[in-house]
């Protein structure tokens, strides 16, 4: 199974129409490239496979998969099962897929960060979470919610009068205070408030890490 390119992605605009500095990219591996002077982001507009969200959405919320690791992009696919393996859940053709899929947006952001190391962080989400809209603390970040509302997208940090989406399934790679070039993205981002709704999330995290980089309280290394 591959993903799906969306053949018309509708442009996140705030409320006075001005468009967000988002590039809309249909290949995974344009992503890194798309994040220029003028574009704070990129969003690949793929779609994920039906029967794969199908089964991330019958997921019983309380055996959706929590993790925190390091590891090598090689890893990742293996991670991701274990991660799963943990909460009961076992092999199928979709988490297959979502396996390949972590995989490959691990590789990408690796080669952007120029690490060989990913830190990857699958979790449930059931309240507001980051609920502020905030810039990262690191050079670029991939966030992807395979299941619940994606992550909420803002220029104003102080408002979220022109905040727009980003959908489900959809990837979105962010720049973060470490991008290089001297000045801040404008681009915030935040968790979309689904505390009291019954909603349930699943957002995968990765991001660039070398060993310096690595918390010992909050990091798991990968022994595969």
């Amino acid at each position: 199974m591959t993903p799906e390119t969306l053949s018309s992605p509708i442009p996140l605009r705030t409320d006075a129409g001005k468009p967000l500095p988002v590039t809309y990219v249909s290949d995974l591996q344009a992503m890194p490239a798309a994040l220029a002077p003028d574009s704070d982001a990129a969003i690949w507009t793929r779609a994920v496979p039906e029967d794969v969200q199908d089964w991330l959405d019958q997921l019983p919320a309380e055996t959706l998969p929590s993790g925190r690791i390091v590891l090598t992009s090689d890893q990742v696919s293996d991670g991701v099962a274990d991660l799963f393996a943990a909460q009961g859940i076992a092999t199928t053709a979709p988490l297959d897929w979502l396996r390949a899929d972590a995989e490959r947006m691990a590789r990408t952001v690796a080669q952007l960060a120029g690490t060989d190391l990913v830190r990857l962080r699958l979790e449930p989400v059931f309240d507001n979470a980051c609920s502020k809209l905030h810039i990262d603390h690191v050079m670029a970040r991939l966030i992807c919610t395979y299941r619940g509302p994606g992550t909420v997208l803002a220029l104003d940090s102080n408002s979220d009068v022109a905040a727009q989406t980003v959908p489900t399934g959809l990837p979105v790679l962010l720049k973060g205070k470490l991008w290089p070039g001297g000045s801040l993205p404008s681009l915030r981002h935040r968790s979309p408030a689904i505390l009291g709704s019954g909603l349930s999330r699943l957002v995968l995290v990765l991001e660039g890490c070398t060993e310096k980089d690595i918390i010992p309280a909050y990091d798991e290394i990968y022994q595969s």
